[in-house]
């Protein structure tokens, strides 16, 4: 049952992302479509965010997570060290990580891994990419994620 809340919880975040798009003129690209992947051989790819939207300068990326984990930070740096990937990643990545909680403590190792992941990422790859993690127990939680999101949606 906790699964489904979850799951249910980060569609309405997304939801919200996507409105600030919308209101700032802008389209987004989400979900597994072909347009929102970053192909590694034949029908192997990543997801290229839960939510992204393409500014002149920067791809602007949402991953929403119902649980803990590094797999969605650590992708990008594999893409972006990767010859062939980064090609397909034409500007610098500006990442907006969201992590469900039911608790305070829900997930902590892995909200520390993340850190150390997103530090390490910084000192390899400095300009291209910029991430933040952010934690909500309910949607009303999300107001500094959102106004960071629209904010890299203004600036010129």
């Amino acid at each position: 049952m906790k699964t489904e809340k979850r799951a249910n919880l980060e569609q309405q975040a997304l939801v919200q992302f996507e409105s600030i798009t919308t209101k700032c003129g802008y389209i987004f690209f989400k979900g597994q479509s072909a347009n929102n992947r970053i192909s590694i051989d034949g029908k192997v790819y990543f997801q290229f965010g839960d939510l992204r939207v393409e500014t002149p300068t920067h791809h602007v990326i949402i991953e929403a997570e119902s649980a803990g984990g590094i797999t969605n930070l650590a992708k990008y740096w594999y893409c972006l060290t990767n010859e062939n990937l980064c090609k397909q990643i034409e500007k610098p990545i500006i990442l907006l990580h969201i992590f469900r909680q039911v608790s305070e403590m829900d997930y902590a190792s892995h909200l520390a891994l993340w850190d150390f992941l997103r530090d390490e990422m910084q000192n390899v790859l400095a300009t291209h990419i910029q991430a933040n993690r952010y934690t909500y127990r309910s949607i009303s939680d999300l107001n500094q994620a959102l106004g960071d999101f629209e904010r890299h949606l203004v600036m010129k």
